[in-house]
């Protein structure tokens, strides 16, 4: 989904699809959702080689179900969406998940299944990789998402956990995860990881909680060996009265024998108004040298506002390139049927010494309007740019989007 898109979404129609998921226990809840958006843009795909300034349209349909008692909870979404140029119609990409949850006074059952394929020309922008608290989390192969060609994901996740109001708790979990890509221009290689785990909580007293976790992934690339990674993880929770402080440390084993290791801090503060979250942590990488990660996390809403801030380091034991991410965001109600809202957001990956970069970002705003509580309309510009090993593009987009939510129970 193209960035301006997602903004114009972000702006005006997530508080109704909120609405709708959250809706009262009971029978069967319907949303649907069509967003129309017209974009003017300079190189818009961000190539390094030749710009395609133009015009472009683009779809956006969504569908969801839910249905739901006090105990279990059954939904499924679905979303794609099409672009059409001045001389290409282009399937932009869908992602379809169902999901399944049921929860008693001392368990609960999670299962989820996710199918998603994307157009690897429109991963490009840091936008693109945010989740649903906002903050960014790169790709495994953030690095090679480029050119043209599709990627195509299917992720099965279960998850149970046991003895929630017991001073001893339970989880188990695993997920498989399979990547496959379609006409790729790139290099991009097929992969197929399943990972399952292991937790344990002891409440030690009142105000300490200890958790352990054991866990073992298996990853397999295309036409290379399989690799194999088994984790052992501790950690300590404080409760505080301002908020929590959270100290860890795991180990990590590969199919080589080699064992890499990670520790971290972190500290969370309830404010009179919004919270703070700070990280700060130390990991072993593939070469054996200690590297610094961190994050940090600022929420804070106003009458009529809110300003989100999220930054972050992130290095996974054993491996060589470190992540670095940052979203700033401000939204403003004007007035009850307007609004305004500025986004910042920043991706990259680097080697150990800062060579082979691959950065993305995007400067984002935009003004919404309530037609009626159906009819939403957006206008908006947006910066675009990305760095790949020194060399770098930039596109500029206006944008005009329109959108309607339904929603209804049978």
């Amino acid at each position: 989904m193209k960035p301006v898109v997602s903004l114009a979404l972000l702006t005006c129609l997530c508080p109704v699809a909120a609405s709708a998921q959250e809706a009262e226990p009971g029978g069967v809840f319907f949303t649907f959702g069509l967003g129309q958006t017209f974009i003017a843009s300079t190189d818009r795909d961000l190539e390094t080689t030749e710009a395609e300034d133009g015009l472009e349209s683009v779809t956006d349909l969504s569908f969801g179900v839910v249905t739901e008692t006090r105990e279990q909870r059954l939904s499924f979404d679905l979303d794609t969406a099409f672009s059409f140029t001045e001389d290409e119609f282009a399937d932009e990409g869908i992602v379809a998940r169902l999901a399944y949850s049921r929860n008693s006074a001392d368990a609960s059952l999670d299962f989820s299944l996710e199918g998603r394929r994307e157009d690897i020309a429109f991963l490009r922008d840091a936008t693109d990789f945010l989740d649903d608290d906002g903050v960014i989390v790169l790709p495994d192969d953030f690095d090679d998402l480029t050119g043209t060609g599709f990627r195509n994901q299917t992720t099965l996740s279960v998850a149970l956990t046991w003895g929630d109001t017991a001073p001893v708790g339970y989880s188990l979990s695993g997920s498989l995860t399979t990547l496959r890509y379609d006409d790729a221009s790139a290099a991009l290689v097929d992969n197929d990881s399943g990972t399952i785990a292991l937790g344990m909580r002891l409440n030690i007293n009142e105000v300490i909680t200890s958790n352990i976790g054991l866990s073992y992934t298996q990853s397999d690339d295309a036409d290379a060996p399989v690799t194999e990674t088994t984790t052992l993880s501790g950690a300590l929770v404080f409760a505080r009265p301002l908020g929590a402080l959270t100290t860890g440390v795991s180990v990590s084993r590969d199919e080589e024998d080699e064992t890499f290791w990670a520790a971290s801090v972190a500290r969370d503060y309830t404010l009179p108004n919004g919270s703070l979250r700070g990280e700060l942590g130390v990991v072993e990488d593939e070469f054996g040298d200690v590297r610094l990660t961190g994050g940090l996390a600022f929420r804070y809403p106003l009458p009529a506002a809110e300003i989100t801030l999220s930054a972050d380091h992130s290095l996974a034991a054993g491996d060589d390139r470190a992540a670095t991410t940052f979203s700033a965001n401000y939204l403003q109600e004007l007035s009850p049927v307007t609004s305004m809202q500025v986004g910042f957001d920043f991706g990259q990956t680097s080697d150990p010494d800062g060579s082979d970069v691959i950065a993305t970002g995007s400067l984002s705003a935009s003004y919404g309007y309530s037609i009626n509580e159906f009819w939403q309309v957006n206008v908006g510009a947006s910066f675009d740019f990305r760095e790949d090993d020194g060399v770098g593009t930039d596109s500029t987009s206006i944008f005009l989007a329109l959108d309607r939510q339904f929603s209804f129970r049978p």
